[in-house]
């Protein structure tokens, strides 16, 4: 289990705004030269209209966390509008390019077809107890707390199963996560 915290993430300036990775699988690849398997990232929009990076053969699956989104694909069948309110999930092709309007805050996952990603945001309005599963995948703690064996964690913080294990974690009243169960198909 890796528990990656704001001084684990990499960020970066973009013309809109900026970018922060927060976990690359596997370790050791770039962005830049596209060789990873799957990204987990955040971006702060902070102009009303841009284009997309593209990522040709690559799939994504993107969630406001701060502000709506609207995105235009052009698609090799036409265009495609999508709306997308908060913590609402949108999939669209990397290849297509899109055009996105609406200053916002989202959450990102960029994956090779091959990996079919379960995506789930999960509001705890109380304090509960949790098990993460024995799957790879991550869990990104949003918003408040959580308790891992005696260690306290507030938010951001991004949790990296990559060790198979289940483990319970103890998340505190109004804490938000993102779940991202990532299933290799092929």
């Amino acid at each position: 289990m890796k528990i990656l915290t704001e001084t684990d993430f990499l960020s970066s300036k973009w013309s809109g705004g900026t970018s922060t990775q927060l976990f690359i699988s596997p370790e050791g690849a770039s962005l830049a030269e596209r060789n990873f398997d799957w990204r987990i990232s955040s971006a702060v929009v902070e102009i009303e209209v841009s284009d997309f990076s593209p990522f040709e053969g690559y799939e994504r699956i993107l969630i406001p966390l701060k502000g709506q989104l609207k995105m235009e694909h052009q698609t090799p069948n036409g265009v495609i509008h999508q709306n997308v309110n908060e913590f609402q999930l949108a999939r669209f092709s990397g290849s297509w390019p899109t055009k996105g309007t609406g200053k916002l805050t989202d959450f990102n996952v960029i994956f090779r077809p091959n990996y079919h990603p379960k995506v789930h945001v999960i509001d705890f309005p109380e304090e509960t107890l949790s098990t993460l599963g024995e799957t790879m995948g991550v869990v990104f703690l949003q918003e408040g707390s959580c308790r891992i064996k005696d260690q306290l964690f507030h938010a951001p913080v991004l949790l990296v199963n990559d060790q198979h294990e289940a483990l319970e974690i103890r998340y505190s009243a109004y804490s938000r996560i993102i779940s991202v169960e990532m299933d290799l198909v092929g």
